[in-house]
This record gives C-alpha cells, sequence and structure tokens, in this order.
C-alpha cells in the first residue's frame, strides 16, 4: 500500500524572545524545538490518529504537512510532493478541517462560505455550484445552506468545516479536533461520517489529531503519540498497548468491606493501582491493576474475604488507549 505521507527527521524550531532585551541584535535567541526529528509513513485510504498532550508539537506537525508553515530541518512528502519545493502541488491535494469557527464568515450563509473558499482554489461556475451541492448534501447541510452561518449549531458548523476541507476533493484530509465542542451525539455522528463516509466509502486518508482518546481507540487503523515534539510510539492500537508492562486490570463487586481494608490492599504485593467506590446498596465496587495476576488475585481475594468482605463479582477488563498514553508520556510514573 503506497504511504502518501512520509516525513524524515522534520524538525521545526521557534525563537522566543523572553524580553525586550532578547530583540537586540546581540542578543542569542533562545529555540523551542516543537517538533523534532520526526520520521513517519501514513498509508494511503488510512485512518491515522495523532496523539499527544498539549504543547507535544501536534498543531506544528500537521501545519508543516499542509504548507502552511516551513520546516527549519528535514523533509515531507505529501502523494509523493515535497511541501517546500513543490508546495503549491501540495495544496489542491489537501484538505484541513480545525473546527475554527472563527475562519468562517458569519453573516454569510452555508452556501456563499463554501462558494468564497471554492474561488480560492480556483473553482467557480457551474461546476463549482454543483460540487458545493454535493458537498452540503453529503454532510447533511442541503436544508441548511442558505441560512447565516451565526444560526448554525456546534454540530452544523463542525460538519460545514468538513465541506470546506472537502472542497479541493482531496486525497488526504488532516483533521485538527473535529469533535472539539460538541455534545456527545453530534461527535458521534461526525466520528460514523468520518469512519464509513470518507475513509470506508469516498477512500479519502484521514490525520486525525485528537485528545479524545476513545475516539482514537474507536476509529484508527493506526496511532502515533507524540511528546516534546518527538513521536514515541507508533502503530495498531492494540500494539500501543503492548507498551504498558504486562498488567492485568480488575472489577470487583464487594459487600461488607470496612473502609480501612483499602489500605491494605493498596500495600498487598503485586497491587499496582486501586481505587474503590461505595454505592447506595453500602457494596464497594473495586477497579485494581494487577503486575502478576497469579499471585497478587489469590492474594486480594484472601485478604477481603479475611477483612469481612463478600466478593460478589469479579470480571477482567482490558486496559485502555488512555492509561497506555498516560503510562508513555509520564514514563510510568502514572500509578499503573
Amino acid at each position: 500500500m503506497e504511504n502518501v505521507v512520509q516525513t524524515f527527521s522534520l524538525t521545526k524550531r521557534f525563537s522566543v524572545s523572553n524580553n525586550y532585551r532578547a530583540l537586540l541584535r546581540f542578543r542569542r535567541k533562545e529555540d523551542l524545538t516543537a517538533v523534532d526529528s520526526v520520521t513517519l509513513q501514513i498509508r494511503e485510504g488510512e485512518l491515522f490518529g495523532l496523539l499527544g498532550p498539549n504543547g507535544a508539537g501536534k498543531t506544528t506537525l500537521i501545519k508543516m504537512l499542509c504548507t502552511l508553515i516551513l520546516p527549519s530541518e528535514g523533509r515531507a512528502l505529501v502523494c509523493g510532493r515535497d511541501v517546500v519545493r513543490d508546495a503549491a502541488s501540495v495544496r489542491p491535494l489537501i484538505g484541513l478541517v480545525d473546527g475554527q469557527e472563527r475562519s468562517f464568515f458569519w453573516r454569510l450563509s452555508g452556501r456563499q462560505n463554501l462558494e468564497f473558499f471554492a474561488a480560492l482554489y480556483g473553482r467557480r461556475g457551474a461546476e463549482a455550484d454543483s460540487w458545493i451541492g454535493e458537498l452540503l448534501d453529503l454532510v447533511g447541510l442541503n436544508h441548511h445552506a442558505d441560512r447565516r452561518f451565526m444560526s448554525y449549531s456546534a454540530g452544523m458548523r463542525q460538519r460545514l468545516a468538513v465541506a470546506r476541507g472537502l472542497l479541493s476533493m482531496p486525497r488526504v484530509i488532516f483533521m485538527d479536533e473535529p469533535t472539539r465542542s460538541l455534545d456527545p451525539v453530534s461527535a458521534r455522528h461526525l466520528r460514523t461520517f468520518i469512519r464509513q463516509t470518507l475513509v470506508e466509502t469516498l477512500g479519502h486518508t484521514v490525520v486525525l489529531v485528537t485528545h479524545r482518546l476513545e475516539e482514537a481507540e474507536e476509529l484508527c487503523d493506526r496511532v502515533a503519540i507524540m511528546n516534546h515534539g518527538r513521536i514515541i510510539v507508533c502503530g495498531p492500537v492494540a500494539e500501543v498497548k503492548k507498551h504498558i508492562p504486562a498488567r492485568q486490570k480488575y472489577r470487583l463487586r464487594v459487600q461488607h468491606l470496612p473502609p480501612q481494608a483499602l489500605d491494605g490492599l493498596r500495600a498487598l504485593p503485586g497491587v499496582v493501582g486501586l481505587q474503590g467506590t461505595t454505592d447506595n446498596s453500602h457494596g464497594t465496587n473495586l477497579e485494581l491493576v494487577l503486575a502478576d495476576e497469579n499471585e497478587a488475585l489469590p492474594s486480594v481475594m484472601r485478604f477481603i474475604v479475611s477483612s469481612g468482605g463478600d466478593v460478589q463479582r469479579c470480571q477482567t477488563q482490558d486496559l485502555s488507549l488512555e492509561e497506555a498514553f498516560v503510562h508513555l508520556v509520564t514514563g510510568g510514573e502514572d500509578g499503573l
């Protein structure tokens, strides 16, 4: 399968001026490395997730791939074209959905907004009108196309942003937090649209930047986790989870467990994480992460029973992408 996005030691540094003295010519400015030697390949037709904490360099990386800022070092290819030397030929091949409402004209209708942005791509006349009509129908805004943008709900604005990103009929669509500010129902509809329509039906390659790790786990074929400007792990979600040392999570439902028993459970060998909550029926719900289930789980059960507790239910649960993410970006100092 062809790689439609490739980066080779891609780096971006910004000069940082801490005060007015740093503006003087003889003062050496400090450099902030936002993206640090990133080498990455994204395959055609893939839904690729880019994850990381705030300030990790995700948006800066996307902006370089979208020809919005120049790299300091390294090289990047999109659809085989260099984002620096061939920027003009790259732009028609990409779409950017950033969800920034301020980038639309609020007093214009949804259709008029798309007509304006289509003109920037050189698309005018009957052909442009026909394509805009298809896009409005595709994102479910055909009945609201002539309403002013200011009257749109958050979900409608995000769908119009998706339509704008498709104006150039791109091969690669970059989405920066597309479900930000959406309610759960609107977010789910948009996720379904991204997976089923953009990727599976239309065959686009989608690069998704998100802070919602459950969203990445649900949607993405592969994910890359960035921290301090570097890619620290990249692969399918199941492979990324394997970077957590061998651990198993259990959910227990216990009756008659004294509150002070929780401290004793935490002190047992092999128990690396414990959360306990009491519900209205005076039972305790325990969530445990065990380093060695063969030794730790029998010890946990014996301790609960000897403390006067009755185990009503015990279930295993897979560790989530969020737990893998926290473990990786904190260097294991996450309590898991």
